[in-house]
This record gives C-alpha cells, sequence and structure tokens, in this order.
C-alpha cells in the first residue's frame, strides 16, 4: 500500500489481489471530530431517555440503566461497526468508513481493538490530544486505536452512479496510438509546418514521421494512400489523434464514454448485486449469483484498469473505483469472517491463550499480589495508614462490624436492591479490565498503575479489618466471587504487559507491526476477563452478601478455584495442539 497527496488531502492507495489499484482519501481530523461529536450526542441522548423512563423504577431499573450506560459507551461503537461495515451513524453522516490498512473490510477483531484503545485516544482528561496529535503525525492519519488494530478511516461516500456518461457518435473515438511525448512532436510540426520552406518541410516531416512510423503500425492511416508524402501523412494523423488526446488531457473521456455505455447492462447487474450482498452478505446469494458476481466484479476491476488507461472524467472514475472498492470488501470480508463459535473459545480457545501467554499473566499476578501483602503489612504495622488510604465509609463499617461472629453481615443490601449492586459492580469492573488492557499502550505503564493501585487498596482494607478484628467477615464476603475477579484482573493486565511489551521488546518486527499482532494476539485474554467478571458481578451482587454461613461461602470460593486451575491447567488440550507442544493461535469470537 502507498500514500500519495491530492492538495490538501491525504490519499492511500492499494493494490487488490486481483493487481487493480484502489485509492482512498484519508478522513482528516476535522470530520473524524466531527463524526465522533455527533456519535457522542447520539450517546448522551440514549442514555438520558433511558434514565428517563427507568427514574422510578427502583433497583430492577437501576441495573437496566447500569447496562445500558455500559453499553452505550462501550458497545455503541461496536455495534455499528459491525452491522454497518465500519460505519457508525456519525461516520455515515460525514460519508466515513473505516478499513484494514490492506484494504479489508473492518474485522470484529479490529473493530475491538480500536474502541478498547480509545479511552488513551482520549487523554489527557477527554480532551482527545493524544488521538488528534496521532492523527496529525501519522501519515496514514491513524490514530493510537488504529495503529493497534491495523486500520484507517477513509472517505466514503458511496459506490456513485458508473452509467451517467453516453458514448459519443464521433466515429474516431478510440485508445490513442500516439504516447504523449509522439503526440506533442507531430503537434509541434503541424503547427510550425506553414512557416517552413517547402524542402525545409519535407525534411522535416520525414524525420517526424520516422520517429512515429512504428506507433501508427503496419496498416497505416484509413483511406490515405501509403505513397502519400510524410507531410500528409503527419497532417492526417494529427487530425485523427487530436480528440483523442484532448479527451485524454480535458472532461470526459471518449474512450472511457464508450466504456461506459457498453458496459451499461454488466455494471447494473453488478451494483445489483453488491446492494443486496451489503445487506446480508454473499450467504443471501444462490450458486448463480456468486458465479455472476465473481465474473462481474472482475470486470469492473478490469474496467477500473481501462479508465484509468483512457484518462476518464473524476466522476466516472471516482465511482467505478468506489464500486470496485464495494465489491472487494464484500468479497473479503466474506472470505475474512471464519469467527470461532462461542462455545470453541470458551472450551478451548481462551485456556489456550491463558497457557500460551502465562508469562505476562504470571507478571500482572505479581504487581496486583505483592503491593496487596505490602499494603497489608504496613497497615498492620500502623492502623493510621487505613485512613491515609481507604474511604470513610469503609472505616466506619469496618469499626462497626460486631467482633466474634465470622457469619456477621459485611454489607447490607436489600434484596430489591441487588439487580443494581451486580449490574453496578459487574460494569465497574468490566471497565477498570479495559483500562488495564488499553494501559499497556503507554508502554505498559497505565497497567503497572492500574495492578499496583488495586493490589494497595485490597491490601489496605483487609489490613484494616484485620486491625479490628473482623478479618474473617471480609474475606467471607470476598472469597466466593473474589478468585474469579483477581484472576479476570491478572488475565487484562497480562494482556496490556503483552501490549506494552510491543514498544519495549518488539523483536524483529518494528513497533507498528508488533503493536498490531500483539494486540490481537492477547484479545483473547480480554475476553475471558470479560467472561469471568460477568460471573463474578453476579455472585457478588447475589451470593456474598447473603445471610449464608461464611462455611458455605468458603466452601464456594475454594471449589471456583479448583474449577478455574483445572480449566485453565487442561481445557483445551487434545489433537488440535500444535506437535511441538505449543497451542496454535485463534481469535476471540
Amino acid at each position: 500500500m502507498g500514500d500519495t497527496r491530492a492538495g490538501l488531502h491525504r490519499r492511500v492507495s492499494l493494490e487488490t489481489p486481483e493487481h487493480v489499484k484502489l485509492e482512498y482519501q484519508l478522513a482528516d481530523l476535522g470530520s473524524r471530530a466531527a463524526a465522533l461529536a455527533l456519535d457522542l450526542a447520539i450517546i448522551v441522548t440514549a442514555i438520558l431517555l433511558v434514565a428517563l423512563v427507568f427514574r422510578y423504577t427502583g433497583g430492577l431499573g437501576q441495573a437496566v440503566l447500569y447496562v445500558v450506560g455500559f453499553f452505550a459507551v462501550w458497545g455503541y461503537f461496536l455495534f455499528f461497526e459491525a452491522v454497518w461495515d465500519g460505519r457508525t451513524p456519525g461516520k455515515r453522516a460525514l460519508g466515513l468508513r473505516v478499513l484494514h490498512d490492506g484494504g479489508e473490510p473492518l474485522s470484529f477483531q479490529g473493530s475491538v481493538l480500536r474502541n478498547l484503545i480509545r479511552i488513551v485516544d482520549l487523554q489527557p482528561g477527554v480532551t482527545g490530544m493524544a488521538g488528534a496529535a496521532s492523527i496529525l503525525l501519522n501519515r496514514r492519519a491513524q490514530r493510537l486505536g488504529d495503529l493497534v488494530a491495523g486500520t484507517i478511516v477513509v472517505r466514503d461516500a458511496g459506490g456513485g452512479e458508473m452509467f451517467g456518461e453516453e458514448a459519443p457518435t464521433d466515429g474516431r473515438a478510440g485508445r490513442p496510438r500516439l504516447s504523449i511525448e509522439q503526440f506533442a512532436l507531430v503537434s509541434g510540426y503541424v503547427a510550425r509546418r506553414a512557416g517552413l520552406e517547402p524542402d525545409v518541410r519535407s525534411r522535416v516531416a520525414a524525420s517526424v514521421w520516422d520517429a512515429v512510423r512504428a506507433a501508427v503500425g503496419r496498416d497505416g492511416l484509413d483511406g490515405l494512400d501509403s505513397e502519400a508524402a510524410p507531410d500528409t501523412r503527419l497532417v492526417r494523423l494529427h487530425d485523427d489523434e487530436a480528440p483523442r488526446h484532448a479527451a485524454r488531457q480535458g472532461g470526459a473521456s471518449l474512450q472511457a464514454a464508450a466504456m461506459a455505455r457498453e458496459r451499461r447492462e454488466a455494471w447494473a447487474a453488478y451494483t445489483d448485486l453488491v446492494e443486496k450482498g451489503r445487506a446480508g452478505g454473499l450467504d443471501r446469494f444462490s450458486e448463480a449469483e456468486v458465479r455472476a458476481f465473481g465474473r462481474l466484479y472482475r470486470g469492473v476491476t478490469a474496467d477500473l484498469a481501462r479508465a484509468r488507461t483512457y484518462g476518464a472524467s473524476p466522476g466516472l472514475l471516482e465511482a467505478v473505483e468506489r464500486w470496485a472498492g464495494a465489491g472487494h470488501n464484500l468479497l473479503y470480508r466474506a472470505k475474512g469472517r471464519a469467527a470461532v463459535p462461542l462455545g470453541r473459545w470458551i472450551a478451548r480457545e481462551l485456556p489456550r491463550a491463558v497457557r500460551r501467554h502465562h508469562r505476562p499473566v504470571l507478571l500482572a499476578a505479581l504487581l496486583l499480589f505483592g503491593p496487596m501483602l505490602a499494603s497489608y503489612a504496613a497497615v498492620r504495622d500502623r492502623p493510621a495508614r487505613a485512613r491515609a488510604i481507604m474511604p470513610a465509609e469503609m472505616m466506619a463499617r469496618a469499626e462497626s462490624t460486631a467482633r466474634g461472629d465470622i457469619n456477621a453481615s459485611y454489607i447490607d443490601v436489600d434484596g430489591a436492591a441487588r439487580p443494581a449492586l451486580s449490574s453496578a459492580l459487574m460494569t465497574n469492573n468490566v471497565q477498570v479490565s479495559f483500562f488495564a488492557f488499553a494501559g499497556g499502550l503507554l508502554a505498559g505503564a497505565g497497567t503497572v498503575l492500574i495492578l499496583v493501585l488495586n493490589g494497595v487498596m485490597l491490601g489496605a482494607g483487609f489490613g484494616l479489618y484485620a486491625n479490628n478484628e473482623v478479618l474473617g467477615v471480609i474475606l467471607a464476603f470476598v472469597f466466593p466471587h473474589g478468585v474469579m475477579e483477581l484472576t479476570a484482573i491478572c488475565l487484562a493486565g497480562g494482556a496490556g504487559l503483552g501490549l506494552g511489551s510491543a514498544l519495549l521488546v518488539p523483536g524483529r518486527r518494528t513497533r507498528r507491526d508488533a503493536l498490531r499482532e500483539r494486540g490481537r494476539a492477547f484479545l483473547s485474554l480480554v475476553g475471558g476477563s470479560v467472561f469471568l467478571l460477568i460471573a463474578a458481578g453476579l455472585v457478588e451482587g447475589f451470593y456474598s452478601p447473603s445471610g449464608l454461613p461464611a462455611v458455605a461461602k468458603f466452601a464456594f470460593g475454594g471449589a471456583t478455584a479448583l474449577l478455574l486451575a483445572a480449566y485453565f491447567g487442561f481445557a483445551g488440550r487434545g489433537s488440535d495442539d500444535d506437535p511441538r507442544g505449543k497451542v496454535r493461535a485463534a481469535p476471540a469470537p
């Protein structure tokens, strides 16, 4: 793929497997900012409307609001980019589309990656300065999320009209026989011939004719005697070639217009199939339509090459190029969507990914549990330190908890409020896992900070309860969901550290290529983290605060730990494993 400039607009060109070059105009910062502003306005409006509807519906309504708010922020872009082929409502209004920088349609994994990294692009705060700087400085106008996902944002106003130009009736229409340099030579002679002496004219004409004779060919010029003088031949040749070269230099190409007329029916059939495929993919095609689409697509890519050769008008050339690109996107979207089924991903691919990337996961665990133990020891050594770390609400809760009763309630939650509690905890923890992954783009510093801070808070909380002689109460509450929750944070942290390693130790690859490769490789860990946090949120909202005895809660947590150990240690082993002992990578569903 190459990058070119047209006026103030950056362009990118790519070559399809059919060896046809497609060109796209890259979206500028202003249009992308406007599209984002429109999308954010839609998101905020949707959240406000849902809040108004569920404001007075109690705990269940609040639970719905938490979930809707989460999906509005994190799922809006992913949903629309998936169903509208790389376009959100904002991008669609501004005529923009997201593609992979190799020209392939945006994949699900690519959309997930670019939207997870958005939180880094919006820094500092929510100013978006990091992403804006990346777009301005990058020759492909890529924000940080685009770099990780391997995507670009291009202008895409639709297919356009392919057959609006009629072929001329001029019988001289055809491809020029002379090159631009040869035609300039003939034109120069014709322009000066009248001022030349007859003998000089004859000598110059003979010399010019010798220079262009091979281009004219053996058939010579229609209707002209083969014995005609070179001067006569050159005048006739100039009259024959002038309309062709004028068309190439100026407005609508005569040859391209003729091609448009000849190909009208084929183009109409092709555009009908593309529109049908856009609505439901190639799966909606019959066997005959699939064959017809392949034949017509090859024809349109050939027409695009001819249109460039003939010097087609900008409108026709752009329309053919866009429809060729639309067919390319449809064809390779169908080839590329070999998504792993969810059941297989859970049963095989996720545990394999954890085993494959166990080193960064273990490092993340060290960065979480190490500060946790240090913080616990510090608070136990000096209880006053807890007040500098823990919120006043938790201090009061620890001090008011009944001592000597491990079955005492850690937190009193009314049954009607538990759906809201579960949703709030679930969505908050999933967002933390997203931050832990995206923070890896800061050379791993963001991930390390999140892991260490969470470890410090957790250790200080345990130390606070231990100082008040009620450590068993908080452990009984945390243990049922904590095994899954802390495992999930380690998975997300490991993914973030893996992403950060692309900047610190890219190996033999460029940092750009390493970011893209490791972003996709570690995406399964993020998916696993989300899967565990959803389960942990349900347990934390409904089971952990229940009135069951502490022994039942410890038993539940212990069983969860054993199941997770068995799952990550043994699930997915079998005939599909690599014979050298390594497992093959597979993307998240």
